[in-house]
């Protein structure tokens, strides 16, 4: 196993930990993205399917999972109750032979299962999570400390065959994932995109769906969902104000949506959230 990897100038920084219990009911952290941060998620319990750049893959109890700077991602359980991880949020990666903000490429995989490591791995998680909790000085330093020896040993796991080879309708996929994120806040139809991407809208939704598990349009629910998250947490926006953001002319038909795909209305989101990282605006 090699755990050895170099960095372009300096070690990146450990922004954030956030540990998502497996609660009932479940509130979702649907599908989004960070412009400056990328982020590195350890599955501690509970099953479910990483949604990564249009693909969804299957993940277990002992997976690691890797969000590169700007790819839209999430994770959703298989049942009623959340699906339980912890996350890292890291700014400043900058690995020889990547592009800023990246921990690896397709062909190498974003999901690594450690195996017989499972309990140490979940372990050193844990204790680095509760060491960011801390708060003081010296605990984020010890924090840092531990992610920077647990980087490499996530990086070395190898990737299984849930990373198999893009195939033609895997690329369908990201390019209408691709349009999608780029269009989310405009009237988009299945037609609009038929026609901009020169393909059969009928056929595009088949294979969308096949590979996803969702409609183009429901990825486009969800991508707005996810970006009004990302305003309600870093922003003092009202959510009248996000709901035309994010492509909304009805307010209260955004506040219905939102509260059927998260779980709790935008302003109790945005309470809940700012509790559970006491206040922090990090992610």
């Amino acid at each position: 196993m090699n755990t050895q990897i170099s960095f372009v100038h300096r070690p990146p920084a450990l922004l954030y930990a956030a540990l998502q219990r497996a609660t009932d009911p479940k509130i979702n952290r649907v599908l989004h993205s960070h412009n400056n941060v990328c982020e590195l998620v350890f599955v501690n319990v509970g099953e479910g399917c990483y949604i990564l750049n249009g693909r969804s893959y299957p993940i277990y109890p002992g997976d690691f999972l890797f969000s590169n700077q700007g790819d839209l991602h999430e994770v959703q359980s298989a049942t009623h109750r959340e699906i339980g991880t912890i996350c890292f949020g890291i700014e400043g990666l900058e690995l020889k032979g990547l592009p800023p903000g990246c921990f690896t490429e397709a062909k190498d995989g974003y999901i690594r299962p450690v195996g017989r490591m499972y309990e140490q791995i979940k372990n050193l998680c844990q204790l680095m999570y509760n060491q960011m909790e801390l708060g003081t000085a010296q605990s984020r330093d010890i924090a840092q400390h531990l992610f920077l020896a647990l980087l490499p040993l996530a990086l070395s796991f190898p990737a299984d065959d849930r990373n198999e080879a893009q195939t033609e309708s895997v690329m369908l996929v990201n390019r209408i994932g691709q349009y999608i994120a780029a269009h989310f806040a405009e009237p988009l139809t299945l037609e609009r995109m038929g026609e901009e991407l020169k393909v059969s809208p009928y056929h595009a939704a088949h294979v969308f769906k096949e590979i996803t598990g969702s409609s183009p349009i429901q990825y486009v629910i969800r991508r707005r969902m996810g970006e009004a998250q990302n305003l309600l947490i870093s922003t003092d926006f009202s959510a009248a104000q996000i709901a035309a953001m994010v492509g909304y002319d009805s307010a209260s038909h955004f506040n219905s949506i939102f509260k059927r795909v998260v779980g709790l209305p935008p302003v109790r989101f945005r309470q809940w959230y700012l509790v559970t990282m006491r206040g922090k605006r990090k992610q």
